[in-house]
C-alpha cells in the first residue's frame, strides 16, 4: 500500500508543481516579510482648525493635510444633523473597520468604511447620528487616542474645539441662545 502512494505522489506533484506555474524541483520561496505598515503620524505640535466652509474641523500639523476631521452635515428638513469621522490614511476599496477612539472616560468604536475622494484617494471614515453617544469622546477636556488597525495612533491634546464643534453639529448649527439677563432681587 505505501508503494502506491509513493507512485501516486511521484506522479502528481510535477503535476501540482505545473499548476502552480513552478517546475519539479524549483524552490518556492517562503516570504517572512510582511508588507510594511505606515508609522503612526507623529501628532506633535498637531492642532485643531476650522474647515474653511465651518462644516468641519481637521487636526493635522497642516490644515490642508489632517490626520483626522468631524464634519457636520446640517439638515433643513427636522432631520437630526450627521456627524462624519474621517482618518485620512490610506484603505483600500471595499474595506472595513473598527476605528476606536479612547479618551475623556469614552471608549468609542466606529464602523469605517473606505470612502474615494477625488484628489485624496480611498481613506476612511463613518457617519453618524450627531446625537451618538460615540462623540462624546470628544467633548471632554482630555487627551484623545484615536487607533485604527494599519494606519496607526494619533495622539490628540485636550482642545475645546471638537467639544464646541460637536455641541453645535448636535443643534443643527443653531447659535447657542443668549443668556438672560437676571434680574435684582428684590430687597427686603
Amino acid at each position: 500500500m505505501r508503494a502506491c502512494h509513493r507512485f501516486l505522489f511521484a506522479c502528481t506533484f510535477p503535476l501540482l508543481l505545473a499548476a502552480c506555474g513552478r517546475q519539479e524541483g524549483q524552490a518556492i520561496a517562503a516570504s517572512t516579510e510582511q508588507e510594511a505598515l505606515p508609522p503612526s503620524p507623529d501628532s506633535t505640535g498637531a492642532v485643531w482648525t476650522i474647515w474653511k466652509n465651518g462644516l468641519g474641523i481637521g487636526f493635522g500639523k497642516d490644515p490642508a493635510e489632517p490626520y483626522l476631521s468631524l464634519a457636520c452635515a446640517l439638515t433643513s428638513d427636522g432631520r437630526p444633523a450627521r456627524l462624519t469621522i474621517i482618518r485620512h490614511a490610506r484603505s483600500e476599496p471595499g474595506a472595513k473597520a473598527l476605528f476606536a477612539v479612547l479618551g475623556n472616560g469614552v471608549a468609542a468604536r466606529f464602523k469605517a468604511n473606505a470612502v474615494l475622494a477625488e484628489g485624496e484617494g480611498w481613506y476612511w471614515e463613518a457617519a453618524l447620528p450627531a446625537g451618538a453617544g460615540e462623540f462624546e469622546v470628544f467633548t471632554g477636556p482630555r487627551d484623545i487616542e484615536a487607533t485604527l488597525p494599519g494606519a496607526g495612533t494619533i495622539l490628540l491634546p485636550p482642545s475645546n474645539l471638537p467639544r464646541e464643534f460637536v455641541s453645535w453639529c448636535r443643534r443643527n448649527g443653531e447659535d447657542l441662545p443668549e443668556p438672560k439677563a437676571l434680574s435684582p432681587s428684590p430687597q427686603a
